[in-house]
C-alpha cells in the first residue's frame, strides 16, 4: 500500500473515473446506477502518487442518521494490499465527520472478502435475507454504530422492513 493516498473525491472528473472503475468490476452482477453514485454522500478514492485512481468506495446517497456503504472496488493489480480495508476505515472517519450515527452495508453471502473487510473494521453481522432483486442470492446485513445510544434493533428493522430472515 506504499504510495497510495486516500482522499475525499472533490472533482467531477475524478467522480466519473471512479464510476468507470466501479463499472469495470469483475463481479458486477448489477450495473452501476450512475445517478445514484454521483449523488453519494461521499466518495473516497485510493490514488497512486501519480494520481491514478486504483480504488474507490462510497457512503451512498441519503440523509439522516443512517449511512449505507457501497461501491467498493479496487483495481485487480492493486488487490491484497490493504486498500479495501483502508477505504472502509476512511469511510468510517468521513461518516463520523458528517454526523452519521450508524453505518450499514449489505454483502452477498459468497463475497467472503467484503464480509471479512467489514468485520475487521468493527461492523457486526445483523441477519441474512434473500435479495429483493429476485436473484435467489442471500445477502448479509451488517452495521456499525458510530454514536452512543443508537437503537440498532429499530434502525436495522426500519431498513429491512418486512423481509423474512434466511434461517
Amino acid at each position: 500500500m506504499n504510495g497510495i493516498q486516500f482522499v475525499l473525491c472533490d472533482k467531477q472528473e475524478d467522480l466519473v473515473l471512479a464510476a468507470t472503475l466501479v463499472d469495470s468490476r469483475d463481479d458486477n452482477a448489477h450495473p452501476l446506477d450512475h445517478e445514484s453514485f454521483f449523488h453519494s454522500r461521499a466518495v473516497i478514492l485510493a490514488k497512486t502518487i501519480e494520481g491514478d485512481i486504483v480504488g474507490c468506495a462510497a457512503i451512498k446517497a441519503g440523509a439522516g442518521d443512517l449511512g449505507e456503504l457501497g461501491y467498493l472496488v479496487v483495481s485487480p493489480c492493486y488487490r491484497r494490499q490493504g486498500i479495501a480495508q483502508a477505504l472502509t476505515l476512511k469511510r468510517i472517519e468521513v461518516a463520523k465527520s458528517l454526523g452519521i450515527a450508524m453505518l450499514f452495508a449489505t454483502v452477498r453471502a459468497e463475497n467472503t472478502s467484503s464480509r471479512a473487510n467489514l468485520l475487521k473494521a468493527g461492523f457486526q453481522f445483523w441477519r441474512d435475507y434473500l435479495s429483493i432483486r429476485g436473484t435467489g442470492n442471500t445477502v448479509g446485513w451488517y452495521y456499525l454504530p458510530l454514536k452512543e445510544h443508537v437503537d440498532v434493533e429499530t434502525a436495522m428493522q426500519s431498513l429491512v422492513g418486512d423481509r423474512v430472515p434466511v434461517v
